[in-house]
């Protein structure tokens, strides 16, 4: 059998199982935030095996420590920078072997290595596919000092040099190459200033009120004018409703379904602009016969069977 391949390009596994980017939950055992287990889980579940993906890559973070930097006020903030570098450094030599990433985290914040990666690569996009629009400002809009809920900022050039300034990068991603998809809380300590930016927004009534498919193809026609040379597509599995994806430490009611979210995420993958893709934030400490994850691995080994 011939690895899997998308568009051509050989499709290759990332283990990126980092959990700097959270606060520590009562329910977290002594290493942290259960984010990390999310990798631990796909492979008893031969998610690479069933999809025949032949590399992989595991980006193995430093131990949790969990402090907050008393001047940016972002938590983990030297070991973060240090793991975004390597995780960038892996996803750019994959890319530009004209391979295909898909990178299972870990929290959100794995997303500042994979767009200092794209930024390094050359000019790419990206859809941030999320229950939260991940746009909190450390000090201003955010306290607990997570940077899984400031990826979005972090990325598009928002928030303190010291992570959104790495190798005099910034941004990792312009406004108008991003978008925000599915968003469903509007709680300032997860927006900030998100509504005043040139990201391209479709919350999650938007998106039933005019349709998943058009709506995430409006977006891959402004990318296309823009001319970018790829878009990276990033999603957080709080996403999905709470009811099929509980495991996750900010559940949220009427999400999206399986259905829609791969609806949105085939649209994507077959306009053959998307470069590597992302999940982030399942949790097994909340899942602990692991049905929750097994759903989630048969779901996207499905998605990708067909890409």
């Amino acid at each position: 059998m011939q690895p899997r391949h998308i568009h051509n390009k050989e499709v290759v596994y990332v283990s990126a199982p980092s959990n700097l980017g959270l606060k520590c939950m009562p329910y977290a055992d002594k290493d942290g935030p259960g984010a990390r287990k999310a990798t631990l889980v796909f492979e008893k579940l031969l998610f690479r095996e069933r999809l025949n993906i032949s590399q992989s890559y595991t980006i193995v973070p430093p131990v949790y420590i969990g402090k907050i930097d008393a001047e940016t006020g972002i938590r983990n903030l030297p070991d973060l920078i240090n793991y975004s570098r390597q995780l960038a450094e892996m996803i750019k030599e994959i890319v530009e072997n004209n391979q295909f990433p898909i990178v299972i985290g870990g929290d959100c914040s794995i997303l500042i290595g994979s767009m200092l990666a794209l930024k390094k690569a050359g000019n790419y996009g990206l859809l941030h596919i999320d229950g939260h629009t991940d746009y909190a400002i450390a000090k201003i809009s955010s306290s607990t000092g997570g940077a899984a809920g400031m990826d979005l900022a972090i990325v598009t050039g928002i928030g303190d040099n010291a992570i959104t300034n790495i190798d005099n990068l910034k941004p990792y991603v312009t406004e108008v190459n991003t978008a925000q998809f599915a968003n469903r809380c509007y709680d300032k300590t997860f927006n900030g200033n998100f509504y005043n930016t040139d990201i391209f927004s479709a919350d999650l009534p938007l998106l039933r009120q005019k349709g998943i498919i058009q709506t995430a193809t409006e977006f891959i026609k402004k990318l296309q004018k823009n001319n970018v040379e790829g878009v990276w597509l990033h999603v957080d599995a709080d996403v999905l409703d709470s009811e099929i994806m509980p495991s996750v430490d900010s559940p949220q009611e009427d999400g999206l379904s399986y259905t829609e979210l791969k609806t949105l995420l085939k649209t994507f993958l077959q306009s053959g602009l998307v470069t590597g893709f992302q999940l982030t934030i399942y949790d097994p400490d909340l899942d602990s016969d692991m049905s929750i994850g097994k759903r989630l691995v048969d779901e996207l080994v499905n998605l990708f069977s067909q890409i």
